[in-house]
C-alpha cells in the first residue's frame, strides 16, 4: 500500500471540521493514510473539536499555528510535516466527499503517476458545477478544495525550498503554475503535468443569500477573489522572466505598478478596487481567510 499523507486546513470551522474529517476518512476506501489537520489562527471552538476527534483515531494530528493564513500553513505540511515518499493530498477542512472521492484520486495518481498534480472537481449535480468542471479542465486549473501532489514533486519542491508568500490566496492557483511549469522557467506543459479525476467530487455548503452572515461571507469572498487576481498576475509574470528566485515571501504588499488594471467593466469593479487598496497599504494584516 502507498504511503499517503493528508493536509487538512481549518480556520474557524467549529461548526463542521469533524463532520468534514469523518467525510475523508469514509472516503478512503481500501487505503489508509495519516491525517495532519494544520489549525491556523483559530478563535473558535475549532481546536477543541479536532482534538476529540483525535482521541477515536489515532492516525490524525493536528498543529495549532497561531498565524491565520492558508498559504503559511501549506508551507507548515510542506516543509515541517511532510515524509519522503509520501502521496500528498490537501483538503479544505470546510468540504464533504462521497462516492470515494479520496480513492478516486489516489487511484489516478497510482495509474498515471507522471503528473505533478491531480486535482478533483466540484459536485457533478451542484449549482454551475458543469461550467466550472470544464473551466478546470479546459484551462488546466486545479480547485484548491482536493488536489494531490505526486512524491516526485514533493520532493522537488521540498529540494528547491519552494514556500508559498504569505497573504497569497489562491494556493491552488500557484501551485498549478508550479507544476505546469515542473519548477522550471520556460516550461509552461500543464497537459501532461496536471491531470483531473472526474470521479473526485467535493461538495461544501451553499451560502444563503437571505442571510446577513451569508452575504457578509459572499462579500468577503469577492474582495478576496479580486485580491487573488491582483496577486496572480503580479507574481507569476516575474516567475516567468526570473524564475523561482522572484517568488515573494509575503504577498500582502506588492508594488502597485505590478498589478493589473482595476476591471472597469466588469461585476469585479468595486472589490478590484477595494482589493488594490489592500495590496498597497502599509499596515498587512495577517488573517487571509
Amino acid at each position: 500500500m502507498p504511503k499517503i499523507q493528508i493536509c487538512v486546513f481549518a480556520y474557524n470551522l467549529e461548526n463542521i471540521i469533524d463532520s468534514s474529517l469523518d467525510s475523508i476518512i469514509k472516503n478512503l476506501g481500501i487505503y489508509e493514510a495519516e491525517i495532519i489537520v494544520i489549525a491556523n489562527g483559530c478563535k473558535d471552538n475549532t481546536i477543541i473539536k479536532i482534538n476529540d476527534f483525535i482521541e477515536k483515531y489515532s492516525f490524525v494530528h493536528c498543529e495549532n499555528i497561531e498565524m491565520g493564513d492558508k498559504a503559511n500553513a501549506w508551507n507548515v505540511f510542506t516543509h515541517k510535516h511532510y515524509s519522503e515518499g509520501a502521496i500528498a493530498i490537501y483538503v479544505d477542512g470546510d468540504l464533504s466527499f462521497s462516492n470515494n472521492a479520496i480513492k478516486n484520486i489516489i487511484e489516478h495518481h497510482l495509474s498515471e503517476p507522471n503528473y505533478n498534480i491531480i486535482t478533483s472537481v466540484p459536485w457533478s449535480r451542484g449549482r454551475n458545477s458543469e461550467y466550472y468542471r470544464e473551466k478546470i479542465k479546459n484551462n488546466y486549473e486545479v480547485a484548491g478544495g482536493l488536489y494531490l501532489l505526486s512524491p516526485t514533486f514533493m520532493a522537488a519542491l521540498k529540494n528547491k525550498s519552494v514556500r508559498l508568500p504569505i497573504g497569497l490566496i489562491g494556493d491552488d492557483s500557484m501551485i498549478a503554475y508550479l507544476a505546469a511549469t515542473n519548477l522550471e522557467q520556460n516550461s509552461d506543459r500543464p497537459e501532461g503535468r496536471i491531470g483531473h479525476c472526474f470521479e473526485a467530487e467535493f461538495q461544501y455548503e451553499p451560502l444563503n443569500l437571505s442571510s446577513i452572515t451569508d452575504i457578509k461571507l459572499y462579500l468577503r469572498r469577492r474582495v478576496r477573489y479580486s485580491i487573488r487576481y491582483m496577486q496572480q498576475s503580479s507574481i507569476v509574470p516575474q516567475l516567468k522572466v526570473n524564475g523561482l528566485q522572484c517568488m515573494p515571501s509575503d504577498a500582502r504588499i506588492l508594488p502597485k505598478k505590478s498589478l493589473p488594471p482595476i476591471r472597469w467593466t466588469s461585476s469585479n469593479l468595486i472589490f478590484d478596487i477595494i482589493a488594490i487598496q489592500k495590496l498597497t497599504t502599509d499596515n498587512p494584516t495577517t488573517k487571509n481567510h
